[in-house]
């Protein structure tokens, strides 16, 4: 359609679904007060809309309201906006900002996916959480964050590492999709499920570690990631998925690591059985590798503390059931780390697994 502006009569209530759909010349819009709810798809296309002030009457924005407007560089969410709809602003690569007030108390999954947005968006005190496609290096998310919802940091390929606290209990479909700078995963002890395409397509992703409270994966969690070299899966029973989870081709060269007790199932189970080797987490003690990188492992007083490491190296703890226990980054080569005297701590040290036995 040719359409290239519009104003919206003062008569209209809604915004029907599909209302400008595929109107590619549309530049700009005006939207009355007596507007109060902005239908799917309404906008889906509009390629060459620009801006877009939704008066204060809004109360949501329907799935896919502004699907692909690659030219839109700013929105405007008024206090009486409270739901945004899945896929809502989908696409919009030109919108690098966006304020989304207190009012809103849902967002769908994958609403600002594929837009060029510089900083995090966390909503509802911390309800939900988002870090679009322009956000850059290391992220530790925030605790409270019980979920990370579909599509939070899909296609942010600037993302080189992620800390998710024990809060989280679900990861959802799509989440770090097309992260394709992010090297290693660490998934705490408390999320019991990894969704659809979860990790789909990170193709710097060498290292994973599953915890022991995981029941289920999706389709596709893993597909693609090529470069996997070390999965660590404490799970004893072996986590419910299909075989697409993984890609054949791409950890048949890969080793997995499981509790001894549950190594046969995993032998067995596709597609866990396509791991080019499966070995017990128990036998991966790597305390020989660490030796010849020159660090040293000491524990007293309730302290483990490691030295010889590379500056800023992150290393990783964990119980013998899987349980994460926190992480640690060196300073000067350096790392202490505080446990619970007479147990036993796996650290995790590049590829390596570690057991140490705490005094």
């Amino acid at each position: 359609m040719s359409l290239t502006s519009v104003t919206i009569p003062n008569s209209v209530t809604s915004i029907r679904i599909c209302a400008f759909l595929g109107c590619s010349s549309l530049t700009s819009v005006t939207i009355p007060n007596s507007v109060t709810s902005i239908g799917e798809r309404a906008f889906f296309y509009c390629s060459s809309l620009t801006s877009v002030t939704i008066p204060n009457s809004v109360t949501s924005i329907g799935e896919r309201a502004f699907f692909y407007c690659s030219s839109l560089t700013s929105v405007t969410i008024p206090n009486s906006v409270t739901s945004i709809g899945n896929e809502a602003f989908y696409g919009c690569s030109s919108l690098t900002s966006v304020t989304i007030p207190n009012s809103v108390t849902s967002i769908g999954e994958r609403a600002f996916a594929y837009c060029s947005i510089t900083h995090l968006i966390i909503v509802n005190d911390m309800f939900v959480f988002f870090s679009p496609k322009g956000y850059e290096g290391h992220y530790s998310i925030p605790e409270n964050i019980s979920t990370i919802i579909g599509g939070a940091f899909e296609g942010c390929s600037g993302l080189t590492s992620v800390t998710i606290p024990n809060s989280v209990t679900s990861i959802g479909d799509a989440a770090f999709s097309r992260c394709s700078s992010l090297t290693s995963v660490t998934i705490p002890n408390s999320v019991t499920s990894i969704g659809d395409f979860a990790f789909y397509e990170c193709s710097s992703l060498t290292s994973v570690t599953i915890p022991n409270s995981v029941t289920s994966i999706g389709k596709w969690a893993f597909e693609y990631c090529r470069n996997i070299e070390n999965v660590y899966c404490y799970a004893e029973e072996v986590p419910s998925t299909i075989y697409t989870a993984f890609d054949d081709s791409n950890i048949e060269n890969a080793t997995l690591h499981v509790p001894a007790s549950a190594i046969e199932a995993y032998k067995t189970t596709k597609p866990w059985s396509s791991f080019g080797t499966i070995k017990a987490i128990e036998d991966s003690n790597g305390i020989e590798s660490v030796k010849e990188r020159g660090i040293d492992i000491q524990s007293v007083g309730g302290f483990i503390n490691i030295s010889g490491l590379d500056n800023n190296e992150t290393v990783s703890f964990y119980a013998l059931d899987g349980k994460a226990l926190g992480t640690a980054k060196s300073i000067d080569g350096n790392v202490s780390f505080s446990a619970k005297q007479g147990t036993i701590v796996v650290a995790r040290i590049g590829k390596e697994s570690v057991k140490i036995a705490v005094k």
